[in-house]
């Protein structure tokens, strides 16, 4: 599953600051469905945390998830915080999706923390995107 919203330019005047996080499961379970034929292939908790992904913008009007892939232990997503006075801390917003995930889930499915990049530019940007849509064969390459 991926899932993107195309960025026509990187903006030249930074009116948000994007990050890069990976959130792995707890134990690295593989719980989110399996990979086939280099695509994701999401079970019904896969589903859910999709769901759940997509509606983290519904929580705070100045943020927006511009690229993601849900694996089977982990997920990826590109974040963009809108930068304000009133910017929201990048902790809460991953706290808050993890928390409302696992609730729905009604099973602990994350490890603690996650991991964050902050991109600096377009270059990265689009490398980033590339690694994100390439997760899956990848994986599929790792794991036969």
């Amino acid at each position: 599953y991926g899932n993107h919203r195309d960025l026509h330019s990187f903006p030249t005047r930074r009116s948000s600051d994007l990050y890069f996080i990976t959130i792995c499961t707890k134990y690295k379970r593989h719980l989110f469905g399996a990979i086939r034929n280099s695509a994701m292939h999401l079970n019904s908790l896969g589903n859910l945390i999709a769901l759940q992904l997509s509606a983290v913008s519904d929580y705070y009007n100045n943020i927006q998830i511009v690229h993601s892939i849900i694996m089977p232990n982990h997920i990826h997503f590109i974040l963009s915080i809108e930068t304000n006075n009133n910017a929201i801390r990048l902790g809460r917003i991953i706290n808050r999706f993890k928390g409302m995930a696992t609730s729905k889930a009604k099973m602990s499915l994350w490890q603690r923390g996650y991991f964050e990049h902050v991109i600096r530019d377009e270059k990265e940007l689009l490398a980033i995107m590339e690694y994100i849509e390439n997760n899956p064969a990848r994986w599929e390459l790792r794991h036969l």
